[in-house]
């Protein structure tokens, strides 16, 4: 951990909307802000010679509260397949990577969006069929797969797992959803070291957009190795990972004892692009309004027993169905044990189309949000594939992080990377500039998500977040001020320096 000791700068500690001209950390942690004066003499007790900023902005390092990191490694390696205007273009990309890549080499795509596609609908394993190889296409927000022949029998699946989907043929379609999604992607053939070297990667690139801590959504199963590889490795990681194990367990798990968290992101619901969260009204463009994964009575056993350990517990919860069974649990687990109010560690991730009676309970709770602005702000508005699933008054009503705030809600701010790309300054623009500017924060309140209430999200308070003396120093150095430019230039600002304890890690 290192000494270092910025001035001439204009240092935002995120307290009570204080500001200093300088900084100095020492051995990994703030000793100080103050005035240059002040900082350049206390520097000298210490051996630090300041570095001047030439008045560039310093804020604490940014906390992405939701990504997926070996996701977002692995799709790094793929076929990006987002801006396929049509199945053919799909098959275009496939083709191309047909010819060059190593013949052992299954042919993995990522990010499809068939909501983008002119079919609406994905590619269907008889189109598919005409690779030689395995073929293995991811969606982009990870609740289904599109495999061929080959891939489906690959990934041992077989025709009566739930979530196969099926033909008028009465034959699998290649669309994998649910258990089968599930299991496709639990038994891609990726080694451990190629998984370990994906997640590397992710914090890596996070360190480019001055993030420092992430909370790791991973382990959708018991055997994947995901999060093992990660305590055994925490040294070789480049910034704090805060993880959330993506399970349910049925019994005492030593990892969740490790960890203190007794499961992450577990998908109550699935995504608007897949008609799979759950909603109470149907969806205005095709059959159904979702559904949930998993019984009342399992969900509330998991909850008690997270609240009984005082270890944190989150779910995915997207529509008003999941958010309702979410609040439900926690609401039971806090009435039968009061005395465990003060220290239930409650959260959910997206909460994504709360009712107004959900958002008071939740602020009456302590829920913390960890949420992702830049899923309305990419994907919303009146011409998006928000407003054609779920119709104009109920598209409006996404994410309203503006309601959210007034309900006392402590929101955390996140990427689902790599569903959007992992970067805070992109979050935060869309915070402030949302499709509908009833939802709406200010910036202070979208920086606030990435910085002190991003570590409240992972009760990590006490010693991140902010640049206050005994915090630890990570910092990062922008080239603008995010609360006084051009709220319409947020997402423009650029990244100069990322501290993390102290040590400078990148710089732009």
């Amino acid at each position: 951990m290192g000494n270092i000791a910025f001035i001439n700068a204009n240092v935002i500690p995120m307290e009570e909307r204080k500001r200093f001209s300088a900084v100095l950390a020492v051995d990994g942690k703030i000793v100080a802000a103050g005035t240059d004066e002040e900082i350049t003499e206390k520097a000298r007790e210490y051996g630090v010679t300041p570095i001047d900023l030439k008045g560039k902005t310093v804020l604490p390092g940014f906390h992405d509260c939701h990504a997926h990191l070996t996701i977002t490694g692995f799709d790094a390696m793929g076929i990006n397949m987002y801006d396929a205007p049509d199945i053919k273009t799909v098959i275009e990309r496939l083709k191309e990577a047909d010819e060059t890549w190593p013949e052992d080499r299954w042919l993995f795509g990522m990010r499809l969006d068939e909501g983008l596609l002119a079919e609406k609908r994905p590619p269907l394993m008889s189109e598919l069929d005409i690779f030689d190889r395995p073929v293995f296409i991811s969606d982009r927000g990870g609740h289904y797969v599109v495999v061929n022949r080959l891939a489906f029998d690959a990934l041992g699946i077989t025709e009566d797992l739930r979530g196969v989907r099926m033909g008028e043929d009465g034959k699998p379609n290649g669309r994998l959803q649910d258990e089968a999604n599930k299991k496709a992607r639990n038994n891609y053939p990726h080694s451990e070291q190629e998984t370990l070297e994906a997640m590397i990667y992710t914090c890596e690139e996070a360190l480019k957009k001055g993030i420092t801590t992430i909370h790791g959504q991973e382990g959708s199963a018991a055997d994947d190795p995901s999060m093992r590889l990660v305590l055994e490795n925490r040294d070789k990681f480049p910034v704090d990972l805060n993880m959330w194990w993506l399970y349910i367990n049925d019994n005492d798990e030593p990892m969740c004892e490790e960890l203190k968290v007794w499961g992450g992101d577990i998908l109550l619901d699935g995504s608007i692009g897949s008609r799979t969260a759950a909603f109470f009204e149907n969806y205005c463009d095709g059959d159904g309004n979702g559904y949930l994964n998993y019984d009342d009575d399992l969900i509330n056993d998991h909850v008690e027993k997270a609240i009984m350990k005082d270890h944190a517990v989150s779910f995915h919860a997207i529509g008003e169905r999941g958010i309702w069974q979410a609040l439900n649990s926690y609401e039971r687990a806090l009435e039968l044990h009061p005395e465990k109010k003060e220290t239930a560690k409650l959260r959910l991730e997206h909460m994504g189309w709360p009712t107004e009676e959900d958002m008071e309970r939740a602020g009456r709770m302590g829920v913390r949000v960890s949420t992702q602005p830049a899923f309305t702000y990419l994907r919303g508005g009146p011409e998006s594939i928000y407003r054609s699933r779920l119709g104009e008054e109920r598209e409006k009503r996404g994410y309203p992080l503006r309601r959210m705030l007034d309900h006392g809600i402590i929101i955390g701010g996140g990427s689902d990377s790599d569903i959007t790309p992992m970067d805070a300054l992109l979050g935060i623009h869309s915070a402030v500039n949302p499709p509908y500017p009833e939802n709406a924060v200010t910036p202070y309140e979208a920086v606030r998500m990435y910085t002190s209430d991003g570590a409240k999200c992972g009760w990590e308070e006490d010693f991140k977040g902010m640049l206050l003396p005994g915090m630890q120093a990570d910092m990062v150095v922008l080239d603008e001020d995010p609360l006084t430019c051009d709220p319409l230039a947020i997402k423009d600002i650029k990244i100069l320096k990322t501290v993390r304890k102290g040590d400078i890690v990148y710089e732009g």
